[in-house]
């Protein structure tokens, strides 16, 4: 029966990447060749993968130092390479576990891969997975909306998908909205803003009197009884409501940072 892609991996990445991943390609209607799905006891396990890879559309491979440690692996890899050489046609989609660095010693082994964009694993199966469908189903002609957002470094001019936290290209940290520290600015200036307000009042707010308890308290705002706590009170929620209209107000920002 044919695939639409067959993964290529380490057995060590089993758990923490290929069964998410898969999960996801097959709730997207993406059908998977998996050895453990595959291969069963008694059967020939190089036989069984030949098998995959014939009657399978795409190849993915997940690129983890597990992987390059392993001889297995990238002997399915140099197959794969050798095939689409000899196919003209790009069945390889490689994802990668690691780094800009680990891409490029990726390359140096393997310079057939040199040409290709590499998706980066970082934890959301979700979001390769969308990836993953757009590429098959592109394949077979069947358009669909792009699920993922794509940006563009203003360093570096490098895509990157929504939600990717350091671009590849620069290895600059990619912030969305404002950052924790443009945060804590906004606020701390807010509430020293709705302190000197508060101050200004307290020193010429009227003299007036008011109960409490029964009894009759003379109130000079400078030195009533709730002056102080109403203050602070006072401060500290103007300065995280003066936050909170900043964030949700810069919500679209997204930059890179080196």
């Amino acid at each position: 029966m044919r695939k639409d892609i067959f993964i290529c991996h380490a057995c060590e990445d089993k758990s923490s990447i290929i069964r998410p991943l898969v999960h996801s390609l097959s709730e997207r209607g993406i059908s998977c060749w998996v050895d453990e799905a595959e291969i069963f006891a008694g059967e020939s396990i190089s036989e069984k993968i030949n098998e995959g890879l014939r009657e399978s559309d795409f190849v993915v491979v997940i690129i983890s130092r597990s992987f390059m440690a392993k001889n297995w692996p990238r002997k399915e890899l140099s197959a794969v390479l050798n095939l689409e050489a000899k196919s003209g046609r790009a069945i390889i989609i490689p994802i990668l576990v690691g780094t800009q660095n680990e891409i490029d010693s990726v390359v140096e082994e393997f310079p057939l891969l040199n040409d290709k964009l590499f998706l980066l694993w970082n934890g959301d199966a979700n979001r390769v997975a969308n990836t993953v469908q757009m590429t098959v189903l592109k394949s077979k002609g069947q358009l669909i909306e792009p699920q993922i957002k794509m940006h563009t470094c203003g360093h570096c001019s490098t895509p990157f998908q929504h939600g990717v936290h350091v671009c590849l290209g620069c290895h600059g940290t990619v912030i969305y909205g404002l950052s924790n520290q443009e945060r804590f600015n906004i606020r701390r200036n807010a509430i020293f803003l709705v302190g000197f307000i508060s101050l200004l009042t307290m020193t010429f707010f009227p003299f007036f009197s008011s109960e409490w308890i029964g009894q009759k308290i003379p109130m000079f705002w400078g030195l009533g009884l709730w002056s102080v706590p109403s203050a602070l009170i006072t401060m500290v929620i103007g300065g995280y409501f003066f936050e909170a209209r900043s964030v949700n107000r810069n919500s679209h920002l997204i930059r890179v940072f080196r």
